[in-house]
């Protein structure tokens, strides 16, 4: 483990010293191999072999045109104030496929993940993310087991084709489509889209619990349609939903939700927001801890910080000294 620890430090300092040159560590059975050139995350995961971890620097790169291996796929995360001596790792669009169970993404900034029409992906898990949408193409061979935790997503999520679908303590902008016998729990849904669209469309039998419900749309009762045997527990609305056919139990209704968190305005994301409760012990869940991000199984993280050793802050003298010298200093902290 030590071995490891020194080789992350390594490779994080002498990734980071150089941007004009990206490099990606691939580990696998043991061994460590470091690739540059033009195209090196596409170079390592073509090498790659299931049970591989890859390592990505910051800053961004190019992504394999699919995922299809099971695969640890690493970046430096996607906060500024967290990545200021890294940058943040940005690779854009995937889309993964059949052959990917259990892939594990962390610490990335992506844009739309898209899983194939139809691919079973099972037990695959994504966190401390941001990404612009994600969509679970089809229904016929549902994706089992599958994570979705401490992300941010800025537009819609799509999960016609899954089935066990946990998603966690994430703040998403957008809508939850064609979704079925999930936990949902200790999320915060901004639903910023202006139009008349619901919240949640076509989401059934799941278990909705310690979520924080925004509502930018006038008709803001609208919180749900086509939803039917849902469970909502706990959950905090800015108004008193309709009930249809799902069961409501000990939810917080017409809460004003510009004074519920210690720094927050609108109906997006902002990384400046700060969304700890000003009162947490008001509002509990149902598992008796806090309602919203920093409760319930998956805590949020400040900053979203990936479990590889994390990168504070270098100075990098721009010139030697008299005696061939470089000053190079490095804060690296170990992440659990």
């Amino acid at each position: 483990m030590k071995s490891r620890l020194f080789f992350l430090f390594f490779f994080l300092i002498v990734t980071y010293i150089s941007f004009s040159q990206q490099r990606v560590a691939r580990h696998s059975s043991g061994i460590v191999t470091i690739y540059s050139g033009a195209n090196p995350f596409n170079d390592a995961y073509v090498a790659a072999v299931p049970g591989d971890t890859l390592y990505l620097p910051g800053g961004p790169i190019p992504s394999p045109p699919t995922i299809n291996k099971r695969l640890t796929i690493i970046g430096a995360g996607h906060y500024p104030d967290s990545t200021t001596a890294t940058q943040k790792t940005v690779i854009g669009n995937i889309v993964i496929q059949q052959d990917a169970d259990k892939l594990f993404l962390e610490g990335i900034e992506l844009g739309a993940i898209t899983i194939t029409l139809n691919h079973k992906v099972d037990s695959m898990i994504i966190t401390k993310c941001k990404f612009t949408s994600i969509n679970f193409q089809g229904s016929t061979s549902p994706c089992m087991g599958v994570l979705i935790k401490n992300c941010v997503i800025s537009g819609d999520g799509s999960f016609g084709n899954t089935n066990g679908l946990i998603f966690s303590n994430n703040i998403i902008d957008g809508r939850i489509l064609s979704l079925n016998n999930a936990g949902i729990s200790n999320n915060i849904f901004f639903y910023n889209a202006i139009s008349v669209s619901a919240g949640f469309s076509d989401v059934d039998n799941c278990l909705i619990s310690n979520n924080i419900f925004f509502r930018n749309y006038s008709g803001a009762t609208y919180i749900y349609s086509n939803s039917e045997l849902n469970t909502f527990a706990n959950n905090i609305f800015n108004v008193v939903p309709n009930i249809g056919s799902n069961t409501f139990i000990n939810n917080y209704n017409s809460v004003n939700l510009t004074s519920l968190f210690v720094n927050q305005t609108g109906n997006i994301f902002n990384y400046a927001h700060d969304y700890h409760l000003v009162n947490p012990d008001t509002y509990l869940g149902n598992d008796g801890n806090k309602v919203g991000i920093y409760g319930g199984l998956y805590p949020y993280k400040e900053g979203a910080v990936p479990q590889n050793p994390h990168i504070q802050f270098k100075i990098i003298g721009t010139q030697t000294n008299t005696n061939g010298e470089l000053n190079i200093q490095f804060k690296v902290k170990a992440q659990n």
